[in-house]
């Protein structure tokens, strides 16, 4: 970002300064609606919470915030591919640019009190992923939150692009906790190899978690003490996941803590990923809320 943008609703600062681990730039966004911080790599939402009511998304107690390493909770963006990579699997997880600063491209207040901020990526094509294209990421604060995706393919020829918005959500047990809107959709299980199966009744997690939902309804509701809502536009994929605890202990960022989140993302991927043409653009959208 050659130019920093400055209101009276953001403040710049660091991940040593808000959680006494140094290594990334933030943003610490006030206003009389909300609270929300965000990481300029990855343009990556960790907290957010309307005024008088509770946190809408889940950060770790054990993120780490190191440069070029991806931070556990908020909403990363995984983009262009998500999850493993299926031509090479020796590339990284999730894609590319949630590990990559974007530049805060624009920031205003809003009709009604809710803030706006803009931030845009561009990948001129490498090894990792031939393809240029141009990413803008807006996210609308207040009440609630709503995220809109804009993507366009700056190559000469069709490209494919896998994402999603990897949502972290808190709840006091994920044991205890229903999602709904999901019944009866078809979805792969990955951990058991990608088989397809049929949601029978509500979503729970009684252990290790991990479904994606092919062409999903938009709506889905997190039964916890105060319910989550989610409604997107133009994506068609959800997918469902908590580690549980035997691979929780695995991961450093996660371990004790497995039982405090659950993730239910919203994207396109699988069978339900961009085929964009050379030039082509595609957007979605996101609004979640308790």
């Amino acid at each position: 970002m050659s130019e920093q943008i400055h209101t009276n609703f953001i403040e710049h600062t660091d991940s040593g300064a808000l959680y006494n681990k140094p290594g990334l730039d933030l943003l610490l966004v006030q206003t009389p609606l909300c609270r929300a911080v965000i990481a300029r790599q990855g343009a990556q939402l960790l907290e957010f919470q309307a005024t008088d009511r509770e946190p809408l998304l889940w950060l770790s107690p054990k993120a780490q915030f190191e440069p070029g390493k991806a931070v556990r909770g908020g909403i990363p963006l995984c983009l262009p591919w998500f999850g493993i990579n299926r031509v090479d699997p020796a590339k990284p997880k999730h894609g590319l640019v949630r590990t990559q600063t974007w530049e805060l491209a624009a920031a205003k207040e809003l009709a009604g009190g809710d803030v706006e901020l803009v931030f845009t990526f561009r990948h001129n094509g490498d090894e990792l992923f031939a393809a240029p294209f141009f990413c803008e990421f807006t996210m609308r604060l207040g009440r609630e939150l709503r995220l809109l995706l804009r993507l366009e393919n700056l190559a000469e020829a069709a490209v494919e692009y896998s994402w999603a918005w990897h949502t972290y959500f808190p709840v006091e047990s994920v044991r205890e906790i229903e999602v709904h809107g999901l019944e009866h959709a078809e979805y792969l299980d990955n951990t058991r190899e990608l088989a397809r199966f049929r949601q029978e009744g509500s979503l729970t997690f009684p252990g290790e978690v991990d479904r994606v939902f092919e062409n999903a309804p938009a709506h889905q509701k997190i039964l916890t003490r105060n319910p989550i809502t989610t409604h997107s536009d133009n994506c068609h994929s959800v997918i469902t996941w908590n580690p549980g605890a035997e691979l929780a202990a695995t991961l450093a960022d996660v371990g004790e803590h497995c039982g405090e989140f659950v993730c239910v993302e919203h994207g396109n991927a699988f069978a339900d990923s961009w085929q964009l043409a050379a030039g082509e653009v595609a957007e979605a959208a996101l609004t979640i809320q308790r």
